[in-house]
């Protein structure tokens, strides 16, 4: 025990050490083949006998498994695992990124043989037991740099009740997409994705929890194809309450892929140029806009807490390099969607 009464300890002998690749530049010093760690956090420099270097060229970025690990009188001893490419190269630091963070960047054979006999589109077999909502204009509202759809939005205004007692709101469709048809849980596709937990982003690249056969393709609702959804189709009250639900597999056809930017611009000034453009949307967005007040207004008096934090966004250039970050915008169309989606 310590001066303050707490237990001490000493490590007496390591079992067992994680094969955490070791990325560094691969030197060539006094005749001997050496690795820097890029992590500080390694002390020494690992030696790479001649015979284990593989493909590798002095100056490369290289990713390192040990073989020896240090002790008192011998430097660490390690194989070259695998060749990121050279220090200058774009990306590099997101390609480190990954391995130092240990971020599942490979599929299993398993995985990529699933996905691929999975169909490239929607097949009659798939609509079956399925409410067809492709007539409805649904639209996807995500930012620019977005490469995958998750939702869709819709909403029409409507009378309930009869006579004077008729009242009016809004019906609000909100469509999502249904992986669950082509992700099994047990099945390749499911551990795979589950070992990744989410899909991770970097600029200019994303590492998708599913592969991109799914990510992009069958499970992103992109304008104009059939695509399989889970809906909530709902009547909301002027009041902001929901007043009527359901819950049902449907297929739909996203009729547009809007950006925050473009509807923001449109709810801004709805005779301006982006207003023109999509005038054929314009009734529905304004309606989206008003039952988005009525619910913020009703989750507002229920005493809900607004969080309103500043995210940032990485702009890079064309050869992918950082070229500044800046603070990431949000507009009355953000928040549009987060209203829908809660």
């Amino acid at each position: 025990y310590d001066r303050k009464g707490r237990p001490e300890g000493r490590v007496l002998e390591i079992l067992e050490r994680r094969k955490t690749p070791i990325i560094g530049r691969l030197l060539h010093e006094g005749g001997a083949w050496v690795v820097a760690p890029e992590d500080k956090r390694y002390g020494q420099d690992i030696l790479i006998p001649k015979n284990a270097i593989g493909a590798a060229q002095a100056g490369q970025v290289v990713a390192v498994e040990l073989t020896e690990p240090p002790s008192m009188f011998s430097q660490p001893l390690g194989r070259v695992a695998e060749v990121l490419g050279e220090i200058d190269d774009a990306g590099m630091e997101i390609e480190i990124a990954v391995r130092k963070f240990e971020v599942p960047h490979r599929f299993a054979p398993e995985t990529v043989a699933q996905a691929a006999a999975l169909p490239e589109q929607v097949r009659p077999a798939d609509r079956r037991q399925r409410v067809d909502l492709s007539d409805v204009p649904l639209v996807t509202i995500d930012g620019e740099d977005a490469r995958d759809f998750d939702d869709a939005v819709y909403c029409e205004p409507i009378k309930t009740g009869r006579g004077k007692s008729a009242q009016s709101g809004w019906r609000l469709v909100v469509a999502i997409a249904d992986v669950s048809h082509y992700v099994k849980p047990g099945e390749p596709l499911d551990e795979d994705a589950y070992r990744r937990a989410t899909s991770v982003y970097f600029p200019r690249r994303v590492i998708p929890m599913l592969p991109e056969k799914l990510s992009n393709g069958l499970c992103s609702l992109n304008p104009d194809v059939a695509r399989l959804s889970l809906v909530c189709d709902m009547v909301v009250s002027g009041a902001g309450e929901v007043t009527a639900y359901q819950f049902f597999p449907a297929v739909i056809q996203s009729h547009a892929r809007l950006t925050y930017t473009e509807v923001a611009a449109i709810l801004a000034n709805t005779r301006g140029q982006e207003a023109q453009r999509r005038a054929a949307l314009l009734p529905q967005l304004l309606h989206l806009h008003e039952v988005y007040r009525a619910l913020l207004k009703a989750r507002g008096s229920r005493g809900a807490i607004d969080f309103e934090t500043t995210e940032t966004q990485i702009v890079a250039d064309d050869n992918g390099r950082i070229e500044k970050i800046v603070p990431r915008v949000r507009t009355e169309a953000h928040r549009l969607i987060e209203e829908a989606m809660l």
